[in-house]
């Protein structure tokens, strides 16, 4: 077996999904599935055999490599990708036999759910390993980092697959009959896309330690991959390449490639020391109320709390969400605070701790740019009309229970979270259908550029009015006594336009799969794509087709679709010979 595996890695793998398709047919607790257990540990050794072995054209001489294969060690990245897999296959192994043992012992608990969700787990494992054996993992992320684009949308697909196999161990599960390799997979994509939609209650589902894991996927997702790993890289004194640097130095708004570090760096201060300041406030907050949760898991809540406000994510770790916080206005205005904090963007906040700074020192303050203009304009009009709207659609509606101050307090807060954040005091399916769609469009305006949250962004919106009050009035495009580029308003309509065909896209195949009403589809499918995270409570009734659907939205509308875009696309070439223009009839 060890010999043939060695010269034939796709027998090996021929070998392993024969092994867990008898075994996803086995009935769990017989005799064969204890069999097929013991050849899925077995089969380890062949397979570290094969993965590992180097390939005899690993190494191409005199071929020009990419500047970035020259810059990493494929075989570094190559043992460090196969040495996370060889811990999460052993780990999905010993979860394997820990499901049988338990079935044996408890006969009366149905978990033919989870030893079915371990054994694609190993399989999935075990594929990974082989279509990445030898040196091919350390190639591709090499030849991948020569295209940030590419780069940005694969890093955030490994993370939310791994993330979903580590949520899929026994250790993250909060009970064994549990775990289901689909819904950890959804969960991880909303976490690491900062959504915040999910299957199932967190605290029902995962322990202390799946939590944790969420939680840091929200952190990574909430920061973006790329500007952590930069972060990570101008701590440790490495220097990155100047491709690598103009694209985060534009993702990030520095003012230039030398200033990239200290923007870097700052961005990473001013989450941490955010995040740190709200679960302060939260911590002593929750400590009036100790039926919420008590000892260590009431720090983690305040913790958890925080990063998933300031990251737009929606999640909360608590039973029963934020309902019983309606008259909390410290806990409300926190949280509030925090979303806001995060979904204006790191420019902008630079901007406004600069002005703030220099204000107390008493110094000239300097005029904010533009962009930081726009997105403090755009969405204080936003807060305001969401707000009045909120209170006129849903007075007699979901909040006809509320007295008045919390009727005020949870239009506000709802006006701030439903843009990008997800987090509600009300319920979303007793909203009336009006607010609904007042509220997809909210979600498809979104946060704003450099933020944490999603949507087409509040400055495309601001553009694309700027663009049609030029086309109307017969004038540049201008916003707040400033010229705008025709490149900036072409720019805004391509990104609402694909925005616009992807959300259709999703929602005709939605109700091609899904039996739900079409508005509730339709408010789940906008809410994925902005990553904002509202639900009208379909989430955990949908199909796993329609589960992967959403999947997939979510992770569009995280990295971009014009970003998306670009790394699906290939190398165009500027066409040498210039077409004729002619009239085309709009309107």
């Amino acid at each position: 077996m060890i010999r043939s595996s060695r010269n034939h890695p796709l027998l090996l793998l021929v070998w392993i999904a024969t092994l867990a398709a008898v075994d996803w047919l086995a009935a769990l607790g017989a005799t064969l599935s204890w069999v097929i257990a013991g050849l899925l540990s077995l089969s380890i050794l062949p397979w570290v055999a094969v993965v590992l072995r180097r390939e005899p054209s690993a190494d191409v001489d005199g071929v020009a490599q990419p500047r970035a294969a020259r810059l990493l060690d494929p075989r570094l990245g190559s043992l460090l990708f196969h040495g996370v897999l060889l811990l999460l296959l052993l780990g999905f192994v010993a979860a394997k036999w820990l499901v049988l043992l338990h079935a044996r012992d408890h006969p009366e608990e149905d978990l033919v759910g989870a030893s079915r969700s371990y054994t694609v787990a190993i399989l999935l494992v075990y594929t990974l390993g082989l279509l990445g054996r030898g040196l091919r993992t350390g190639r591709f992320v090499a030849l991948a980092a020569d295209h940030p684009a590419r780069l940005m949308a694969l890093s955030f697909g490994l993370t939310g697959v791994f993330g979903a196999l580590v949520l899929s161990l026994p250790v993250s599960a909060a009970r064994m009959s549990g775990v289901s390799l689909v819904d950890n997979l959804f969960m991880a994509f909303s976490a690491v896309c900062v959504t915040g939609l999910a299957t199932s209650t967190l605290s029902q589902s995962y322990s202390l330690f799946g939590q944790v894991v969420l939680g840091a996927l929200i952190q990574v997702g909430g920061l973006g991959i790329m500007v952590l790993s930069a972060a990570v890289m101008a701590l440790s004194g490495k220097r990155m390449g100047v491709r690598s640097s103009a694209v985060l130095a534009e993702m990030v708004d520095a003012s230039s490639i030398a200033s990239l570090r200290r923007t870097l760096l700052s961005i990473v201060a001013y989450t941490l020391a955010i995040e740190a300041a709200g679960a302060t406030v939260l911590y002593f907050q929750l400590l009036q109320h100790p039926a919420e949760a008590h000892g260590v898991a009431l720090l983690w809540t305040a913790v958890f709390h925080a990063i998933s406000a300031f990251c737009n994510a929606g999640f909360s770790n608590l039973h029963v969400g934020l309902e019983p916080f309606q008259s909390s206005p410290i806990v409300i205005c926190t949280l509030a605070l925090l979303i806001l904090l995060g979904g204006i963007g790191f420019p902008v906040l630079d901007e406004l701790l600069r002005a703030a700074f220099a204000k107390l020192r008493r110094r000239r303050l300097q005029a904010f740019s533009l962009n930081t203009r726009v997105v403090l304009r755009t969405s204080a009009l936003l807060l305001v009309g969401m707000t009045v709207a909120y209170l006129g659609l849903e007075w007699n509606a979901s909040m006809r229970d509320l007295s008045l101050p919390d009727r005020l307090m949870a239009s506000l807060f709802q006006s701030v979270s439903c843009r990008s954040a997800g987090f509600n005091l009300v319920d979303i399916g007793a909203m009336a259908p009006a607010a609904l769609v007042l509220t997809c469009a909210a979600m498809f305006i979104g946060a704003s550029p450099g933020s944490t949250g999603g949507g087409i962004k509040t400055t495309t919106l601001a553009a694309l009015f700027a663009g049609l009050r030029a086309e109307l009035g017969s004038r540049a495009p201008r916003l707040l006594d400033r010229a705008v580029p025709m490149a900036l308003i072409r720019k805004a309509i391509g990104v609402a336009f694909l925005s616009m065909l992807i959300v259709f896209s999703v929602m005709i195949l939605m109700l091609l799969i899904e039996p739900h009403a079409p508005l509730d589809l339709m408010f789940e499918v906008v809410s994925a794509f902005s990553t904002t995270g509202l639900s009208t409570g379909i989430t955990p009734e949908l199909s796993v087709p329609g589960k992967l659907v959403i999947v997939v939205t979510m992770f569009v509308g995280r990295i971009g679709p014009l970003t998306l875009a670009l790394a699906l696309s290939l190398n165009v070439k500027r066409e040498p010979v210039e077409l004729p223009a002619e009239r085309v009839m709009i309107g």
